[in-house]
């Protein structure tokens, strides 16, 4: 599944629209508590974790107890601000590309098992790439977009 290789980088506004879109479970352009605690779940994340509370207290706090695109986007930067966040996206890109080795900007099966058999540690790298990628492939395309693999690890 290579396509043509693309250079990836952190161009926020493209990355965070994809991010709100992989939320709004119901494609209505609007986030609620309900799709953040059910996408939060689904990858096995920390529903406690400070930026899934921080997604759902903005959810409930507006009038319409929803975030449109804009809001969402406002609420993300302030994470990238937040002195407690220890990660930056710039760190979590390095470490995705430790994963996605033609660079294509998918983590593909294969290269999960690639990366796993490097660990050393894994007694079934196959059969552990398989769970890791069905856990964060949120659209469900075979391969793991760097979105996805930001998203996991922000709730996680």
């Amino acid at each position: 599944m290579s396509g043509p290789k693309r250079k990836l980088t952190l161009n926020s506004e493209d990355l965070l629209t994809q991010a709100f879109r992989l939320f709004d479970i119901n494609q209505d352009n609007k986030i609620n508590a309900h799709e953040v605690l059910a996408l939060t779940e689904s990858l096995g994340g920390q529903i406690n974790s400070t930026h899934v509370q921080e997604l759902i207290r903005a959810c409930d706090i507006s009038d319409d107890k929803s975030l449109d695109l804009e809001q969402f986007l406002t609420c993300w930067r302030k994470f990238k601000d937040s002195p407690e966040d220890f990660e930056p996206d710039e760190e979590i890109l390095e470490a995705f590309r430790g994963y996605d080795l033609d660079c294509d900007g998918y983590i593909t099966k294969d290269e999960m098992v690639n990366a796993l058999t490097r660990l050393g540690s894994i007694k079934d790298a196959d059969q552990e790439a398989e769970k890791c990628i069905q856990e964060m492939d949120l659209d469900k395309d075979g391969r793991v977009s760097f979105v996805e693999f930001l998203i996991k690890w922000r709730v996680s």
